[in-house]
């Protein structure tokens, strides 16, 4: 039995938000290096929502498979 075969991508991409309490916002304007050192260090427990999302595909032709 022959067969189709082809290769999808796809790509997903997000914007996700999440809120500052105001100590945060303040380091974040005034001293955004230390601000993001405490981000990555895990300090701060955000909740991040996600607000829009885009999905991308691109496909090739398909290929004939023959058994």
């Amino acid at each position: 039995m022959a067969k189709l075969r082809k290769l999808v991508t796809y790509t997903d991409y997000r914007w996700e938000e999440a809120e500052l309490t105001e100590e945060q916002l303040a380091l974040f304007k005034n001293d955004h290096d230390a601000f993001m050192e405490n981000y990555y260090d895990g300090e701060y427990d955000l909740d991040w929502d996600l607000v829009r999302d885009k999905c991308l595909e691109d496909e090739e032709d398909p290929e004939l498979i023959e058994e």
